[in-house]
């Protein structure tokens, strides 16, 4: 997990970097497609492939949409604010797994989760700052990125059931490819022989990174997991100074240190209310 996250905080800081040469849009569609690639090796070499019914097409859609999107809205906050700043304000997605958790899986939630995220908010609004004069709308797009990508992943659960891993992340990211592939003839830039290494490695690391969260939870328990989460944001703090001299402010920190308390609060009283 704690090597997840350091190839997710490097790939944000491909995204801050080639967003002021390639669209979003092109920057989308070689995060989704080679993403794709580790996933087809793995089930080549181990099979595993299981085509969806026609009712599980319907939510593979839903997330062929949602996913595209939200990485575009994302990648727009990415390039226009602090790596460190994107990345707590991407963790914000554990508060809204919560509050989607009812209108797409029908499950609960209990008092001290909505407690939880109401204190998660604080901390997002600590960071974001709306209505101050350092707020920027990047703060925004990064926020409505997590949440569309929240929404993605809760629809990914309701297949989990009935697809391995390996399946759900391979149509998880080809699909989406696909719907962005519509948009992308009218951003195309050709890429110079560094660009070519950027967005392919901003695909196949996602796709890897996504493989490395799902070994992680093959292997040990969301409990002991959802700590390591939170290095995520130490990689992009530590990533902004050395790139970017962008040192992390009190805000940041105070905003960080709310969410990440919110978070695990949410973690382990799910797994107490799943043990009970």
């Amino acid at each position: 997990m704690l090597g997840a996250m350091l190839i997710f905080s490097i790939l944000n800081a491909i995204v801050k970097d080639t967003t002021t040469r390639y669209d979003p849009i092109q920057l989308v569609f070689f995060r989704c497609f080679f993403a794709s690639i580790p996933c087809a090796i793995i089930m080549f070499v181990k099979g595993g492939w299981i085509l969806p019914s026609s009712f599980e097409w319907k939510i593979h859609l839903k997330r062929a949409f949602l996913l595209p999107i939200g990485l575009l809205i994302l990648f727009l906050g990415i390039g226009k604010v602090p790596l460190s700043v994107s990345m707590a304000l991407y963790f914000s997605a554990t508060l809204f797994l919560v509050i989607l958790s009812y209108p797409i899986l029908r499950e609960r939630v209990g008092l001290i989760q909505w407690i939880a995220v109401a204190v998660g908010l604080v901390g997002v609004l600590i960071i974001a700052k709306p209505g101050g004069e350092v707020f920027h709308f990047g703060a925004l797009f990064v926020i409505i990125g997590a949440f569309m990508e929240s929404a993605y992943n809760l629809y990914g659960r309701l297949l989990s059931a009935t697809y391995n891993s390996f399946m759900l992340t391979f149509l998880g990211s080809l699909l989406p490819a696909l719907v962005i592939f519509l948009a992308l003839p009218f951003v195309w830039v050709t890429p110079d022989f560094g660009g070519w290494i950027a967005l392919i490695s901003l695909g196949l690391g996602g796709g890897l990174g996504q493989l490395c969260v799902t070994f992680a939870y093959r292997h040990a328990p969301a409990g002991t997991l959802a700590p390591m989460l939170y290095s995520a944001i130490l990689w992009s703090i530590l990533l902004d100074v050395v790139l970017y001299e962008n040192w992390p402010t009190h805000s940041l920190i105070l905003g960080c240190s709310i969410i990440i308390i919110s978070g695990l609060i949410i973690v382990f009283s799910e797994s107490k209310t799943k043990k009970v």
